[in-house]
């Protein structure tokens, strides 16, 4: 078992299923949409950000993104981790805990003291997220408006 920071053809393959990662991320909040995807994926690349890859028997199992951004409420600058994924075959194996940990050591040699990151309602990796010491510090609410207020 290997992890180690993605090829620019491991980077490729992994934006060619983001389409995926979003619909089932998402939990049906965002309409699936494959420019959708690569809007919310393309800003974290752009600013540096890369995938660390988990990989056994040469083969990727699952990825995690690693950025940094400016959190604008204290301004620090702040690890953001915007994608973890495992293909469904290889989960329940520890592998998304072995990313995050990863992550968190590369920031770390970053200087960063903090990490963030997004968890829709319903989504079962807000358990590993807890886990792993991640708290909630917003919660987003939403209402549907129709003509019955």
């Amino acid at each position: 078992m290997t992890i180690r920071k993605a090829t620019s053809r491991e980077t490729q393959k992994i934006l060619d299923y983001s389409l995926e990662v979003l619909k089932e991320a998402t939990m049906g909040h965002v309409k699936p949409d494959k420019e959708k995807a690569s809007e919310m994926v393309s800003p974290f690349l752009d600013a540096g950000g890369f995938y660390l890859v988990h990989v056994e028997n040469n083969e990727v199992q699952g990825w995690i993104g690693v950025g940094r951004t400016m959190d604008y409420h204290t301004d620090e600058m702040i690890g953001v981790l915007p994608e973890v994924y495992v293909y469904p075959q290889y989960r329940k194996r520890g592998i998304a805990e072995k990313l995050c940990n990863e992550a968190f050591r590369h920031l770390q040699e970053e200087g960063v003291n903090r990490v963030q990151l997004y968890v829709f309602e319903g989504n079962i990796s807000k358990h590993l997220c807890q886990k792993l010491g991640f708290q909630e510090i917003v919660t987003l609410m939403e209402k549907q408006l129709d003509n019955h207020f």
